[in-house]
């Protein structure tokens, strides 16, 4: 599976399209899974995670990286491999982080006692980043949920949802992402010009969390309802992967019907498709009931399919059940 078409993946440009823990988590996702992308992908992690404060994770690729990380490690000490362990980022860091907590802290209390709530608000958020930047999802959730007290539009409390359900991601905690979602878009029901943008906007986070938790259906309706222009959280799933993730979760659980209209002759999600050509013929093949047109897709992407992190942990199932709707006689027609 992880064998020479892997090396078509050209690395820089594939994080290119994430920004933040979402592309450390990728990276790392595929230094794990992929041996051949094992040194570059951890090369370019540690490239990225100098832009955080999270000392703890590049000691981790770090250790990775030099084949400490476990018993079975294939990596050799050589040096294309061993970069020096830069600890002079590691002690400059630690320090910067330590200062800018004091002074977020001390401005805080400040802001508490002598400024209004919207300033109190930036406040709490900028510590929330703080925690993320770092690493500690768990206090960066904390300070997230604590701006709701000092919100003071609407606007505001959108965007501590969005927060919220971000880092909720990043923690694969999917129930805490949906119920956030369901908290968002009930708050957006009392104002107009909300109540149609926010489900929108947070279909693809929907779509993913119940992805997650293999409701392959709901997942595929969420993804399909994701408007191409604007949405939430594309820089942690992007155009090519919502293709991808609604292509396989509506082979695998649309009947005939439904996947003709809501997805091959679905004007909305055209541009999606046109990212992935590959996969509309998956679809399309599918549809037809042609058994070895559409395995031989679904070969061809299963190399970049297996080196998602949100969608690796499916492939298998998913396939399963694709595979398991194609007529194995003459028959053209997709089971229900």
């Amino acid at each position: 599976m992880m064998g020479a078409d892997v090396a078509t993946l050209h690395l820089p440009s594939y994080a290119d399209r994430y920004t933040g823990t979402t592309l450390l988590l990728r990276l790392k996702f595929i230094a794990k899974v992929c041996p051949k992308l094992k040194v570059p992908a951890l090369r370019l992690a540690i490239d990225h995670v100098k832009n955080t404060y999270n000392v703890k994770l590049y000691d981790e690729l770090y250790r990775s990286l030099c084949g400490k990380e476990g018993k079975s490690s294939s990596l050799e000490r050589d040096e294309e491999v061993v970069l020096p362990y830069d600890s002079y980022w590691v002690e400059d860091n630690m320090l910067e982080a330590t200062l800018l907590l004091q002074e977020l802290d001390a401005e805080l209390n400040f802001k508490k006692s002598n400024s209004s709530s919207g300033h109190v608000r930036r406040i709490l958020e900028e510590i929330g980043d703080y925690y993320e930047k770092s690493g500690n999802l768990r206090q960066a959730v904390k300070f997230y949920a604590r701006t709701r007290a000092y919100c003071t539009s609407s606007d505001n409390v959108i965007t501590m949802f969005r927060n919220l359900i971000r880092v909720s991601i990043y923690m694969t905690n999917w129930w805490h992402v949906l119920s956030y979602i369901d908290e968002a878009k009930q708050y957006a029901l009392g104002f107009e010009y909300l109540s149609q943008e926010v489900p929108a906007r947070l279909s693809c986070a929907a779509g993913l969390a119940n992805m997650s938790l293999k409701n392959y259906k709901s997942a595929a309706q969420h993804f399909l309802a994701t408007p191409f222009g604007h949405y939430d959280y594309d820089k942690i799933v992007t155009h090519e992967d919502v293709c991808f993730y609604a292509g396989l979760c509506a082979m695998a659980t649309f009947e005939r019907e439904k996947l003709q209209v809501e997805l091959l002759s679905s004007a909305a999600f055209k541009p999606f498709f046109q990212l992935s050509p590959k996969m509309w013929s998956a679809v399309a093949s599918f549809y037809e009931g042609h058994l070895e047109v559409t395995v031989g897709l679904l070969g061809e992407i299963e190399h970049i399919v297996r080196l998602d992190v949100y969608l690796s942990p499916h492939v298998d199932a998913l396939y399963k059940i694709i595979k398991g709707r194609l007529p194995k006689g003459p028959k053209t027609t997709v089971r229900s």
